[in-house]
């Protein structure tokens, strides 16, 4: 019953008017939790390294426990399709398994999906078993399962935040159950401010996880919350770098050949500035997901982490100066083709905003003469019926695109005056797409499209700032400000996706000063770029320039032996 009421608000229709019968209610069958594109899918296969939390599953199959504990170790890797999968076959052998259900229901906690009446479907499910548990006296579901449901619950539920506190209760009665200290300490995370500091629920479930790692220092789910807690982080310099990144290289020790550490490993070294390590995970996950859609059937709708790992492969080799390399791999993850009927999918969503748009971004960074020609070619046209057939929010988000990519060519051929008109058509799209938020919540994107007006309000202040450096003397000085404001207005790394705006900003800042023959200003700002993104080949560059006017020889003799090493020279 207290889970019907903590579920009501979002779970539950208006009940009927008194005067009608009520609905019969449809009875349940294990399909109604499995998706037809995991029905199609063979039986999931066990990776047993990576299980590394067991607890007692009610279950009339060890099978299905077994199942279940895998799940549980795949969503404390992030790999929520998978999870679904073995939560799935679990429900298979034994229809009436709670955790079964409360595994899908939480591999599925995405707001909006394709795989939302599934969800639905598991939630009351696992109500009604709890419910039949409660008035079957030859029956018992142990407490600390009952704790699980309704924390799960409590997640839909008008008031999402006491899924935590229900997890801290478990520990009082359990003070040893890991599982239950680990979810609820990350659940208390609440990220940054927008000038990088932690707000205290972030910082709050980092010395909490911290504590665990101390006393679990080899625990596959300890290490992985650990690593998803600064996963990010604004600042790289130190704190990933000293404290986070042995412990993924570690993870991968562990389990070499277990594509989301790999990922996770690219992730933490390229935002560290190995970009040549970085590339070398990204390569060696894109493959352990290529293999495993391979032998499983799968394509990259339901196999995200490949398309994510392309997406990243590309941007490593960008920060080394690989840009022919970097755009050859973004143009094949660009073409991939959306199945219609698979739109709201994981993998569409990062095809359609993120793959779709790299070679362009990739082409707007370098910025050389051709590049904004091609980088508007490289967009999707108003042919493309599917997109345009469908109005997904990202044509606002493409157009933007090509609006800033005829804008900068205006530039480069020096013709102020259309720059600045295009500008504002650009700036009415912009408007455009962020109206929109309200459609946005109700889709599977929300992610995307939330990466992707930050990355158009970048890109916005900068147009200004280039458009102010080549107007009049009265203008130049401007440029600085819309600079800055584009450097407060950069995104980290999130969703373990590469930055949207491939470039760190603070490069303008640096260029501006050294137009405006101050050195040592351009050197602090080059500095401040390499800080947001290490060993950005082009961030090193500009620092090498900045120290041979101050004369600083020594040192940009070193600068130049890094920039060797970024280059792989």
């Amino acid at each position: 019953m207290v889970l019907s009421l903590i579920l009501s608000p979002c779970v539950s229709a208006q009940g009927p008017e008194k005067s009608e019968p009520p609905v019969p209610k449809k009875a349940f069958k294990v399909g109604d939790v499995i998706h037809p594109t995991v029905a199609k899918m063979p039986v999931p296969q066990f990776n047993d390294r990576i299980v590394a939390l067991r607890m007692p599953i009610t279950t009339s199959s060890e099978d299905a426990e077994k199942h279940v504990l895998q799940g549980m170790a795949l969503l404390h890797a992030a790999w929520d399709f998978e999870a679904y999968r073995h939560f799935c076959a679990a429900a298979q052998l034994d229809p009436d398994c709670v955790m079964a259900y409360w595994g899908i229901t939480l591999s599925l906690a995405a707001p909006n999906h394709e795989f939302i009446n599934e969800r639905m479907a598991a939630i009351n499910r696992m109500l009604d078993l709890v419910e039949a548990y409660e008035n079957d006296p030859k029956r018992d579901l142990p407490l600390i399962e009952q704790e699980y449901v309704i924390a799960v619950a409590q997640l839909f539920s008008s008031e999402p935040g006491a899924s935590a506190k229900t997890l801290e209760r478990i520990l009082e009665t359990y003070p040893r159950n890991l599982q239950a200290g680990l979810l609820a300490t990350f659940l208390q995370r609440d990220g940054y401010t927008e000038f990088g500091d932690m707000l205290w629920g972030q910082e709050e479930a980092i010395r909490k996880m911290k504590l665990y790692l101390v006393e679990h220092p080899d625990n596959l789910s300890v290490l992985s919350f650990w690593a998803m807690l600064h996963a990010e982080a604004p600042d790289a310099d130190v704190e990933l770098r000293e404290n986070v990144l042995p412990y993924v290289r570690k993870m991968v020790r562990m389990v070499p050949d277990f594509p989301p550490y790999q990922h996770l490993l690219g992730h933490f070294e390229w935002r560290c500035g190995n970009h040549q390590l970085a590339q070398e995970a990204f390569e060696r996950s894109s493959e352990l997901y290529a293999a495993y859609m391979e032998k499983n059937k799968v394509s990259f709708h339901d196999c995200e982490g490949w398309v994510r790992s392309r997406l990243y492969l590309a941007s490593a080799l960008y920060s080394r100066g690989e840009i022919k390399k970097a755009i050859a791999v973004a143009n094949q993850v660009s073409k991939l083709q959306v199945d219609g009927e698979r739109l709201g999918s994981p993998g569409a969503n990062l095809v359609m905003w993120e793959a779709r748009t790299l070679p362009t971004r990739l082409l707007l960074a370098r910025g050389a003469g051709g590049d904004f020609d091609a980088a508007m070619k490289a967009l999707p046209g108003k042919d493309d019926k599917q997109l345009f057939k469908e109005r997904t929010l990202s044509i606002f988000y493409l157009e933007g695109l090509r609006q800033y990519a005829a804008a900068r060519k205006a530039l480069l051929e020096g013709n102020v005056d259309n720059a600045r008109l295009i500008r504002e058509a650009f700036a009415v799209t912009g408007s455009t797409l962020m109206e929109l938020q309200g459609n946005a919540s109700r889709s599977s994107s929300m992610s995307e499209y939330f990466r992707a007006v930050k990355a158009l309000e970048v890109y916005a202040l900068e147009l200004r700032g280039l458009i102010a450096l080549q107007g009049d003397e009265s203008q130049r000085g401007s440029a600085f400000n819309w600079f800055r404001s584009a450097c407060d207005k950069q995104m980290v790394p999130t969703m373990l996706v590469p930055p949207t705006v491939v470039y760190p900003m603070e490069l303008r800042l640096g260029d501006f000063h050294l137009r405006a023959g101050d050195p040592l200003k351009a050197a602090e700002s080059f500095q401040e770029a390499l800080k947001r993104c290490p060993n950005d080949l082009a961030g090193l560059l500009g620092y090498h320039s900045a120290l041979l006017k101050l004369a600083r020889s020594a040192d940009a003799e070193r600068i130049q032996k890094q920039i060797d090493l970024v280059r792989g020279k």
